[in-house]
């Protein structure tokens, strides 16, 4: 998930774990803030580039709604129908739990305030930020961006000035896009998706897609041949690029058939005034507010940089299992998320998902293995698309259904080092501890494995965290439940975990799972690491440095403990965390406190909104 924006009062937080005395030595990590958000926005470094030498910034006004660079949302919605406050609601109940699902579909559809509070049917939309119900309305009220992305302060908005073959009548917003980067390619390009601008035409407005990939300023179009439709609104979506020989591959996906059902009102937005969305299903037009939110079959998806013939076009990797739609109204979706080449070899191994049938559609983790003469076939590809130069097989050991029972609602594979180590997440379908447990597994070869508290103490039962990057030295970062609330959204924080034979392990005392928390204290740089607590880790390079978000205090938290107040306002800002191997660990405290709450910028959504800043996002 995306990561959503917020701000928070100061809130005084009694956490159950005690930690160690605070040492006077240098920290592990030394946390620098990113620029580029405003007064009033929220901000997450999403990528570093492999080498450490960029970073990628993300600005938010307010909540997503519906992830900007995925293919099925929230990894469970198959029949696209989660497109009105009501589904938004449902989809909490079903896989969240929480008793606050109201606030939560609030945020999500109506968006939120400057001051932070949560906009109801009450608020008028232009007092509103973010939220899924402004996307659907643009058609009659026109858009301004809710987020935006850059890689050291230079400004990625590959469309905003206007998209490529023939856009709809009308001038284009250039402010208009929303635009999500997922890695900072080896030549330093961003990479990422954005959707169309825009093009007022009168009192409508109207946007060419809703998403397409980008490596640069390269917009990368569906595969060619596939009708009027596809070619003109299809999707794609860019999760990274890798060097093989003299070839870039940017992977991801791309739309290679339209969606299942295309006459059930479900799959039109609440308040479109759309029965359906079956005027669009034979013929693209920018006039036709049906194609506005029509969509598709999305499937594992490549482009190769030194193709002659339909250079932008893209090539699919893998076949459906069973077919691009099923059981009447679900959509199957897949993407590679992550690709490396494993040493010894030649050829990049990618993980991601493909959607298989259990009586309904569920994605599942796969990887993409390199067939034998897979030189000889990425050159034919470039005429020959039939051909697949990969072989997709299942992650092992996290099936979908056991014993006749459906175990998890998903899993995903969404990272894999040169070592052939894969990172990614299974969804619980029960609830356990209080959650629909998001568990992290770690794959290599056969052996499949569910980090649990005998990995790591952050691993307790029922946890959520999400797996975002795994660098080469076997180090995965992203965030962590720390609290076992059974209600509402638990809080998270950013975590760093060293599998196996990680080669900085002796640096982190042999103890393989950490809060970056405790390796940013101590040192001559306490004082500005205290500023900082950090939310989530989005990306690692290899030399161990991070890109992340953190909930900032300016001028200081009132101690170094981990639940210390703040006296100020904390906002949500870009950091970049720094290694220092030679540093030491001084685990923080935890100050034994009242819960108490001063000034009302959280409002409804209250301690929940914690959990709320996520993504897994960026592979390389």
């Amino acid at each position: 998930m995306q990561f959503n924006k917020f701000k928070l009062s100061a809130i005084a937080i009694a956490l159950a774990v005690a930690g160690l005395p605070t040492l006077a030595s240098a920290a592990i990590y030394n946390v620098t803030q990113e620029t580029g958000a405003s007064s009033g926005q929220s901000s997450a470094a999403t990528a570093i580039a492999a080498d450490s030498s960029k970073i990628a910034v993300e600005v938010l006004n307010g909540p997503v709604g519906l992830n900007y660079s995925e293919e099925m949302p929230y990894m469970v919605d198959e029949e696209h129908f989660i497109n009105s406050y009501d589904d938004l609601d449902n989809y909490c109940d079903n896989y969240l739990g929480y008793n606050t699902c109201d606030a939560w579909a609030d945020e999500q559809w109506y968006g939120i305030k400057a001051t932070g509070e949560v906009c109801d049917i009450e608020d008028s939309e232009q007092v509103c930020d973010g939220g899924l119900k402004k996307e659907i309305d643009a058609w009659n009220n026109g858009y301004t961006s809710n987020s935006t992305a850059s890689v050291d302060g230079t400004r990625a908005n590959p469309f905003g000035p206007g998209v490529s073959g023939t856009p709809p009548t009308g001038s284009a917003n250039a402010n208009s896009t929303n635009v999500v980067i997922n890695q900072i390619s080896d030549a330093g390009n961003a990479v990422g998706a954005s959707s169309s601008p825009y093009y007022q035409n009168g009192a409508v407005h109207a946007r060419a897609f809703k998403t397409r990939g980008f490596n640069g300023g390269t917009e990368l179009l569906p595969p060619s041949g596939l009708g009027t439709v596809i070619s003109t609104i299809g999707q794609t979506n860019a999760n990274g690029a890798i060097t093989v020989g003299s070839d870039v591959i940017t992977f991801g996906s791309a739309s290679i058939a339209n969606m299942a059902d295309t006459g059930n009102g479900n799959k039109a937005p609440e308040d479109s005034g759309l029965g359906n969305l079956n005027s669009c299903s034979s013929a693209a037009s920018y006039t036709d507010r049906a194609c506005q939110y029509f969509q598709f079959a999305n499937q594992a998806s490549v482009w190769v940089s030194t193709y002659t013939t339909n250079a932008a076009n893209a090539r699919v990797v893998a076949d459906f299992p069973n077919g691009a739609t099923g059981n009447t109204d679900d959509t199957a979706q897949a993407s590679v998320k992550a690709a490396s080449i494993l040493t010894s070899e030649t050829a990049p191994t990618m993980v991601g998902f493909n959607t298989y049938d259990d009586n309904g559609f569920y994605a599942r983790a796969v990887k993409y293995t390199p067939i034998s003469d897979f030189s000889t076939c990425l050159t034919n590809l470039q005429t020959d698309t039939s051909l697949r130069c990969w072989t997709m097989s299942l992650i092992p050991g996290i099936d979908i259904r056991q014993s006749g029972d459906i175990i998890y609602s998903y899993t995903v594979a969404n990272d894999i080092n040169e070592n052939g180590i894969v990172a990614g997440i299974a969804k619980n379908f029960r609830r356990a501890s209080g959650a629909y447990a998001e568990t992290v597994f770690i794959n290599e070869g056969t052996s499949t494995t569910l980090l649990g508290a005998s990995q790591s103490s952050l691993f307790f039962a029922g946890y959520n965290a999400t797996a975002a990057s795994i660098n080469n030295d076997n180090e995965l970062v992203g965030k962590v439940d720390i609290e076992t609330a059974r209600d509402r959204a638990r809080r998270q924080r950013g975590y760093i975990y060293l599998h196996g034979s990680a080669t900085n392990l002796t640096t982190f005392q042999s103890t393989r799972g950490w809060l970056l928390d405790d390796l940013t204290n101590g040192g001559a740089d306490s004082n500005t690491n205290n500023q900082y607590r950090i939310a989530e880790a989005f990306d690692i390079a290899d030399n161990g440095d991070i890109a992340a978000s953190a909930f900032y205090c300016a001028g200081g938290y009132r101690s170094t403990a981990h639940n210390a107040l703040c006296d100020g306002t904390e906002e949500l800002v870009a950091v970049k965390l720094t290694r220092d191997n030679n540093g030491t660990i001084s685990q923080r405290t935890y100050d034994d406190q009242t819960v108490s709450r001063s000034g009302g910028s959280v409002g409804l959504l209250g301690l929940g909104l914690l959990a709320l800043a996520g993504a897994m996002r960026r592979k390389k």
